[in-house]
């Protein structure tokens, strides 16, 4: 491709928002560098996983953008929380193209054994959408149950 690594990190996003952390985040949670034909792909996720965070917790009642204006532990988890998303999904993107023999691809099967019961289940993820943990998104302190203030 015609685009370095570092052009690709400079480049202002395509949409309104930024992303919420950079290829050196995700880069850290995948243990090694990310090769220069996935960047691209990297930076798109990372704004598209951004994007999803920020109308999760829109769909809460809050703006993200303003509470990581105000508060820092919001803005690195955040930041850490999307990098996770992302080196995640680039491991099973790399792991789907079949250059280390493990399988972590959108199409797995599993199974699972106690006390004389068996259970076998097809998880059948799409490897472009977005995922979270349900830890995740309870540290954001999204799909908690909460109060809400209302007037009768």
């Amino acid at each position: 491709m015609g685009l370095s690594k570092e052009s690709l990190q400079a480049a202002p996003s395509s949409s309104e928002n930024i992303g919420l952390c950079d290829i050196d985040d995700v880069e850290v949670y995948l243990h090694s560098s990310i090769s220069a034909d996935m960047v691209k792909f990297a930076k798109r996720k990372i704004d598209a996983t951004s994007d999803v965070l920020r109308r999760l917790c829109r769909n809460e009642g809050w703006d993200l953008d303003e509470e990581m204006k105000e508060d820092q532990l919001t803005r690195r988890q955040a930041k850490e929380t999307v990098a996770v998303s992302v080196a995640i999904s680039l491991k099973r993107t790399l792991a789907a193209s079949g250059d280390n023999g493990e399988d972590m691809s959108a199409f797995s099967t599993f199974t699972q054994s106690a006390a004389g019961y068996s259970f076998t289940g097809t998880w059948n993820g799409n490897p472009e959408d977005v995922f979270f943990t349900a830890n995740q998104l309870h540290n954001m302190g999204i799909g908690l149950q909460t109060i809400r203030k209302f007037c009768i």
